[in-house]
């Protein structure tokens, strides 16, 4: 009895611990595409990092906030990504929130066309 509850503690922290580094690879591969768009410099990177990882815990707050309100969600993401290209443009050059935007618009119209095939 005690193997298998030992084994379950293993199994369910190795799972912890690997949505805890999708959540940081995933910032680290949004900060490597705005340093490759924009040209981001090593102290943007250091200020966007902390508001990155602020956004995507909002999101997940509101995912769990949200779960059974479709239209509240939609709202609730849609108000987090305000604040945080807000709080964006503090960092950021005009021409770099420029070239994100113009990266992003490309991005999904590729993911548009994927998903239509």
């Amino acid at each position: 009895m005690k193997k298998i509850i030992l084994t379950l503690a293993i199994v369910l922290t190795g799972m912890f611990s690997v949505n805890a580094q999708e959540k940081t690879s995933q910032t680290d591969k949004i900060l490597t595409e705005y340093t490759n768009v924009a040209q981001l410099t090593p102290d943007q990177v250091a200020k966007v990092r902390p508001m990155l990882d602020a956004f995507a815990a909002d999101r997940e707050a509101n995912k769990q906030k949200y779960a059974n309100d479709p239209d509240g969600l939609k709202a609730a993401n849609k108000a987090s990504r305000e604040s945080y290209k807000a709080k964006l443009k503090n960092i950021l050059s005009a021409e770099q929130i420029q070239k994100i935007d113009e990266y992003q618009k490309q991005k999904k119209e590729r993911q548009e066309k994927t998903e239509q095939k």
